[in-house]
C-alpha cells in the first residue's frame, strides 16, 4: 500500500513512553508499571507527583538536572545514580548508591526494591539514555541527541520530518502539537507543489 504521508508516533507523551519502554533494558517491573507511576518524561509527568516522593534513577549526568526540577514539585526526591555521580544536586536530594532490581505496587507503583534496601514511592523515574535517532535513519543529521530540523520541521533529508521530542527540548505537549501541525503543514504543502508539477507536465 502506497500513501502520500506516513505519520510515525500517536501523541506526544504516549508513543515517547511506548518506543523508551522497547529501546531500554528494564528492571523488573518497569513495563507493568508504565503510566503506573513509571515515568521517563519528568517535565511530561511531574505535576502528577506534587508533595510524593519520588524517585529517580539517573543512567546519566541529564538525570541530576531531571531531579532538580522533580525536587521544586515534589515533596521528597531519592535520586539512584548509575554511572560516577559529579554531584550537582540539590541538597534536598537523598543520593542512594544501589542497584534497583525491581519496581513494586498494586494498582500503581508503591516501592523500588534495591539490592540492599527498598525504598517507598509514589512515582519512578528511569532516566536512561536512548537510541540515537542517527541509528534509525542513515544519514539524518542530527544535533546532540536530537534531529536537526528547521522552522519547517524538515531534516536534511526529502520528504521527512520531525516533530516533538526527538527534535529538541523542552519536552513539553504544546511544543510538540505546534511541531506536528507545522510538519504535517509543510508535507501537505510539498505534496500539492509536487501535485501542481506533475498536472502541469501532462498537459
Amino acid at each position: 500500500m502506497r500513501y502520500d504521508i506516513a505519520i510515525v508516533g500517536s501523541g506526544s507523551a504516549g508513543m515517547a513512553a511506548a518506543l523508551n519502554a522497547k529501546i531500554r533494558n528494564k528492571i523488573k517491573g518497569e513495563e507493568k508499571y508504565l503510566v503506573k507511576g513509571v515515568g521517563y518524561c519528568e517535565t511530561c509527568d511531574a505535576g502528577l507527583y506534587r508533595d510524593k516522593v519520588v524517585a529517580v534513577v539517573g543512567y546519566n549526568h541529564e538525570g541530576e538536572e531531571d531531579a532538580n526540577f522533580l525536587s521544586e514539585i515534589a515533596s521528597k526526591i531519592y535520586y539512584i545514580p548509575m554511572y560516577k555521580l559529579t554531584n550537582s544536586l540539590d541538597s534536598s536530594i537523598e543520593i542512594i548508591n544501589d542497584k534497583p532490581l525491581e519496581i513494586k505496587g498494586e494498582k500503581t507503583v508503591n516501592k523500588l526494591v534495591l539490592k540492599n534496601t527498598e525504598l517507598y514511592a509514589d512515582g519512578i523515574f528511569i532516566m536512561e539514555d536512548s537510541v540515537s535517532p542517527s541509528y534509525m535513519v542513515p544519514g539524518l543529521e542530527v544535533e546532540g541527541p536530537h534531529i536537526k530540523a528547521d522552522r519547517e520541521m524538515k531534516t536534511n533529508i526529502e520528504w521527512l520530518y520531525a516533530a516533538g521530542d526527538c527534535a529538541g527540548k523542552p519536552y513539553q505537549y504544546l511544543k510538540s502539537s505546534g511541531e506536528g501541525q507545522m510538519a504535517v503543514s509543510s508535507a501537505i504543502s510539498h505534496l500539492d507543489k509536487l501535485r501542481i508539477n506533475q498536472m502541469s507536465l501532462q498537459k
